[in-house]
């Protein structure tokens, strides 16, 4: 059985449209046989990437065409207003002229500052509605593509956490970890707070896969270059709390720092589940098979239609950030990275806590400034010498 997709856009006037459909629970001989309901969020109040214009059909084309999933979308109600350039004045322009010019730009600047009050409060009214506990009882998960801004207009945030943990999914693309950074509770949620992006969207970048045996990450090749833009967390990042599947080769990266940089990853939250990656910056990532295949079956193991390992691997993480660090430090102090890459290797097979008791030392490296980075890396490469 399958029910007819429906979407609807939350605003004004149409919550009640949104929540009637499954005001009847279905009985629990068929609830399988249902495609789940999802709540796709693309608003931004920071930087908005174009290609949420292509993410949008992507994400309802996945649902639809593979019978998993069907959306209801919380979108940006309309192009956030501008605010006027501020005028300069040119060589000759009387007095009187200037003041005219300066009126109009006060004019303009106070319309524009309306106009954005009524944007923000047109948001806010529609979070309000999404996230209500009677609208978020119809709900399996949710889908935050690509969203931005630490003033993401949630309601109530423990009450939103609650809700995921109870056994809901939360899926999020690329800027979904540029979102409410200010908020503890969702970087814990999602696992990672922006701090830049040094891995441009221009570039070409490397990749390895940790577990290529994985659901979730098998459609990549082991090792593999991808052109689009890559996050860099900041030091809130635990890697006891997540699963990492995909990260920065940084053997084969420019630049190799901050070291070890997590791309994609799952845990579970409660009763929860939540599934990240950080593709998706590119148009062309969207339309790429392998990257299509990453959402659905990191969707459909969010949902709860199978089980894959999804606990924390932090001694994996360690491992790939000594090597990562080494990668970095090897043509600094004038050493040969193959060589020093392949004396860690031996260390992380003799020791499985080995990579993990340098974690302080190696999360210290990130503090310290350019001119303090020989000093670090001599003491990193001193500890991979020692017999």
């Amino acid at each position: 059985m399958r029910l007819i997709k429906r979407t609807f856009w939350f605003g004004i006037g149409t919550m009640s449209m949104a929540l009637c459909p499954l005001l009847n629970a279905p009985s629990a001989a068929i609830a399988a046989e249902i495609p789940k309901r999802l709540l796709v969020v693309t608003v931004t109040e920071g930087f908005r990437h174009g290609s949420i214009e292509t993410a949008e059909p992507v994400l309802e084309e996945l649902g639809r065409t593979t019978g998993l999933y069907r959306v209801d979308f919380l979108k940006i109600p309309m192009a956030r207003p501008s605010s006027p350039k501020q005028p300069k004045r040119e060589t000759g322009t009387s007095d009187e002229d200037w003041k005219k010019t300066e009126e109009v730009f006060k004019s303009e600047s106070e319309a524009a500052r309306v106009a954005e009050g009524h944007w923000r409060s047109e948001i806010k009214n529609r979070f309000a509605k999404a996230f209500d506990p009677e609208s978020l009882k119809l709900f399996d998960g949710i889908i935050f593509a690509n969203t931005t801004g630490d003033d993401l207009p949630i309601p109530d945030m423990n009450l939103f956490l609650e809700w995921i943990r109870s056994g809901k999914a939360f899926i999020g693309m690329h800027a979904a970890t540029d979102t409410l950074k200010k908020s503890d509770g969702y970087r814990d949620l999602v696992g990672g707070a922006f701090a830049g992006h040094p891995w441009g969207g221009g570039g070409e970048h490397a990749f390895v896969v940790h577990e290529p045996n994985h659901r979730l990450s098998s459609m990549f090749p082991e090792r593999f270059r991808w052109k689009d833009e890559i996050y860099q967390y900041d030091m809130r990042f635990d890697p006891g709390t997540v699963r990492v599947l995909l990260s920065l080769d940084m053997s084969a990266s420019t630049p190799k720092e901050p070291w070890h940089v997590p791309v994609s990853w799952v845990r579970e939250y409660g009763k929860g589940r939540v599934f990240y990656t950080n593709l998706g910056h590119n148009d062309a990532t969207w339309k790429d098979d392998a990257y299509r295949k990453h959402l659905t079956e990191g969707i459909a193991w969010a949902v709860g239609n199978f089980d894959v390992l999804a606990e924390p691997n932090p001694h994996l993480q360690a491992d790939e950030y000594i090597r990562s660090v080494v990668a970095a430090a090897a043509p600094v102090i004038n050493r040969n990275a193959d060589e020093l890459r392949a004396k860690v290797d031996a260390k992380i097979a003799a020791d499985q806590n080995w990579a993990l008791s340098l974690r302080p030392m190696l999360i210290e490296g990130r503090t310290k400034q350019t001119q303090e980075r020989l000093g670090f890396y001599a003491n990193v490469i001193a500890e991979v010498d020692k017999p």
